[in-house]
């Protein structure tokens, strides 16, 4: 059962890229293509996407604008539909379209279902949703400050770790606070007095909430208090003071009514109703006889209403802007002022209130420690387990948890994965250990672990088969084909062996048109999927050796068993295609 599904991207004016309109589906989606032809845009597209960071530069020459726009289904019961929900955006029909817009002038826009937001916004409804991981990743695994992260997500930490950054907050406050009252008598002086006049200038002014915007519609009312008069008088006079006014009309209509209903009782009811009729009228009547007098009465009301707000607009253009920013920073002022007032008292208090704090904050530290060490040998098997998988069978993988000197925001130790990738030798970081193939074996095997603890939609690798070739290659394609059973992938490759397990194989080309260079992306139909194989293997020139090592290759990614010879054809080409790149980059 598929969760969140990008089903569409469109890219527009994206660096080569004038116009590209890809439909993706549930199991593996592999991009293939030369260096150079554009398969990073495309990645690129989908990090604008999910709310990365936008370059001016990444607009293609000779347009304005650079537009991507993703189709999302959103299952009902799913995390991304629980977002949208919080933020206010509806996903009518389960499908949530995102639409980004990079102008070359820098600025930008952000649309979710038609409703604009924020690129933050954006990046936190979409977290989650889609995990993309991208050739940086390499590095950013080789810093032991993600490790600590991989283990709180492994053991399902968040709610410890949270309390523990909320305790080591109240601390840092509390410490803030007590720098604060080390200021020189001097400047304690200063700040006093101009507190002191800030309260009372505000005290003075009195403002309510609320008092700005109830002057305004009486400003509006007493501007127009003249046409206002006239108008209610001539209606009043119309209706009630005038010879043959509305109320004389009906009085006599209601008399001769209830003349004829002594006739005919039949017109009882209609009598009634006009002498309703009647007495609403001259109710009506009343009320603006009522309306004009008031009028009348506030000759001088409209200037008083003036210097209000002028005072008000004085007040709040030096304390915040509004009437509630001026009441909050008297409350703040006030306070602080108490503060300086007492600052000894104060300072016996904040001193005793940050001993507790750092206990509590030890405490939680603690609970989090001992959480931590009951989940990291999982995590280094549940690791162990899928680099065997991947043809590492003979790795240890070890979690080492190391004491900070003071708890911070994130506990009381770090982490780092130790790794042993071949028997016999010791344990050693993993940045000073595992090869390019290595590593991103390792990111494979993180994220595939992860996966049951933190669930996404859609994972997005960008040429994560780094430093792999030959058998652990074609392990890679059937592992990604594996995770693509449960999990919708779309994997950017220049292996065969991790394209030929695709569920759908889009090829992207560069070419010429019009004098310009553009990008191009093709879906590719079974046939041209074996032509696209046996390039990846051959290069330029394609025998009928390396068509049918493709077409074997291809068979094997379908599930069906593999000539074991041709396995080791396929390995062998490979090798010799990447040692002739190598070669080629020595010349």
């Amino acid at each position: 059962m598929f969760s969140t599904v990008l089903t569409h991207l469109t890219i527009q004016n994206l660096a080569l890229v004038e116009r590209i309109e890809l439909t993706l589906g549930p199991g593996l989606n592999v991009l293939t293509g030369e260096t150079g032809a554009g398969k990073s845009v495309l990645v690129g597209a989908l990090s604008l996407i999910l709310g990365g960071r936008a370059q001016t530069d990444v607009v293609r020459s000779g347009a304005d604008e650079a537009v991507v726009e993703a189709l999302f289904e959103v299952p009902a019961e799913s995390g991304l539909a629980r977002r949208l929900a919080e933020v206010g955006i509806e996903a009518p029909d389960g499908a949530l379209v995102v639409r980004r817009t990079v102008s070359r002038s820098g600025r930008g826009r952000v649309l979710m279902n038609g409703q604009l937001a924020t690129v933050s916004m954006l990046a936190s409804v979409l977290r989650g949703a889609v995990d993309l991981t991208s050739q940086h990743e390499h590095v950013s695994l080789l810093d032991p400050d993600q490790h600590l992260d991989i283990v709180d997500a492994y053991g399902a930490l968040t709610g410890l770790r949270e309390a523990v950054a909320e305790r080591h907050a109240e601390v840092q406050g509390y410490r803030s606070a007590l720098e604060g009252l080390e200021l020189d008598e001097a400047e304690k002086a200063r700040r006093e007095d101009y507190l002191r006049f800030a309260l009372e200038e505000i005290q003075a002014a009195a403002p309510a909430p609320g008092e700005v915007e109830t002057l305004e519609i009486d400003r509006k009312r007493l501007r127009g208090a003249h046409d206002l008069l006239e108008g209610v008088q001539r209606a009043e006079s119309t209706l009630y003071s005038d010879e043959g006014a509305v109320v004389d009309a009906v009085g006599r209509v209601q008399r001769e009514l209830v003349r004829l209903a002594n006739l005919d009782g039949r017109l009882g009811d209609l009598s009634t109703s006009a002498s309703n009729v009647l007495a609403e009228l001259e109710d009506l009547a009343r009320g603006l006889s009522r309306y004009s007098a008031n009028l009348e009465a506030e000759p001088g009301r409209l200037d008083e209403v003036e210097e209000r707000l002028e005072q008000l607009r004085r007040l709040c253009r030096k304390y915040g802007g509004t009437v509630e920013a001026a009441l909050s920073a008297r409350e703040a002022m006030a306070q602080e002022l108490d503060t300086l007032e007492h600052d000894e008292a104060r300072r016996a208090d904040l001193g005793a209130a940050l001993e507790v704090a750092l206990e509590q904050r030890a405490r939680a530290a603690e609970a989090l420690t001992a959480a931590r060490r009951k989940v990291v040998a999982g995590l280094a098997l549940a690791i162990q387990r899928e680099l065997a998988d991947l043809s590492m069978g003979g790795t240890r993988v070890e979690v080492q948890l190391a004491p900070t000197p003071e708890p911070g925001p994130r506990g009381a130790e770090g982490a780092e994965l130790l790794i042993s990738p071949n028997p016999g030798e010791p344990l050693r970081p993993l940045r000073k250990s595992a090869s390019g193939g290595e590593l991103s074996r390792v990111l494979l095997a993180i994220k595939q672990v992860l996966a049951d603890t933190t669930p996404v939609g859609t994972y997005v690798f960008d040429e994560i088969d780094t430093g792999i070739g030959g058998k652990v290659a074609e392990v890679l394609g059937a592992k990604l084909q594996a995770v693509a059973r449960a999990t919708q992938v779309v994997a950017v490759t220049h292996l065969p062996q991790v394209a030929a397990y695709a569920d759908r194989h889009f090829q992207v080309v560069k070419l010429e048109e019009g004098g310009r260079t553009v990008t191009r992306v093709q879906t590719l139909v079974e046939g041209d999927r074996v032509e696209e194989l046996a390039r990846m293997l051959g290069g330029v020139q394609i025998t009928e050796r390396t068509r049918g090592l493709a077409e074997e290759l291809r068979t094997r990614g379908r599930g069906h068993p593999p000539d074991p010879g041709v396995l080791a054809a396929v390995a062998a080409e490979a090798k010799r295609r990447s040692s002739g790149r190598r070669a080629a980059r020595v010349r």
